[in-house]
């Protein structure tokens, strides 16, 4: 398994990938959907690559793309703005292996803003950063969904 960032020729696939991401999102609540274009809504993709500290990377085994993380780094915390990983490569330890190889190229203090209403991946989250940090993290509960909030420094 490898990171690899997203080149702006492959843009059109990061955003193909979106669309199952926000598909598989839409199970748990609603989401903005374009019916003219038969599109999920979703922000534009673009500081991805025009910003270095925007980081769009594919999650690779040899050719295969496995699924993709959004970073936005800053010297004041580093967000994981999305992990996915495609339905075939799931419970397999692909996310997990991804995220630890992003925690130890990144340093800096990590925030995490786990999807809400979404056990599988509250758990997963809580899991890795824990296992990762041995047990040096901060799980905050916010908004109307208790969504889960993760903080530490590495």
């Amino acid at each position: 398994m490898t990171l690899e960032r997203v080149k702006l020729k492959d843009k059109k696939i990061l955003n193909n990938l979106i669309q199952l991401y926000l598909h598989n999102l839409s199970q748990n609540f609603k989401i903005d959907f374009d019916s003219k274009k038969g599109l999920y809504i979703y922000e534009d993709i673009s500081k991805y690559f025009i910003n270095d500290n925007d980081i769009p990377l594919f999650i690779k085994d040899e050719d295969n793309i496995l699924g993709f993380i959004l970073l936005n780094l800053s010297e004041k915390e580093n967000i994981v703005q999305e992990l996915f990983i495609l339905n075939n490569y799931k419970r397999l330890g692909y996310g997990k292996k991804a995220i630890t190889e992003v925690f130890n190229t990144y340093k800096g203090n990590w925030c995490i803003k786990v999807v809400p209403c979404t056990p599988n991946s509250e758990n997963f989250w809580i899991n890795t950063v824990n296992e990762y940090t041995k047990g040096k993290y901060k799980l905050e509960r916010t908004g109307k969904y208790n969504r889960a909030e993760i903080y530490f420094n590495n």
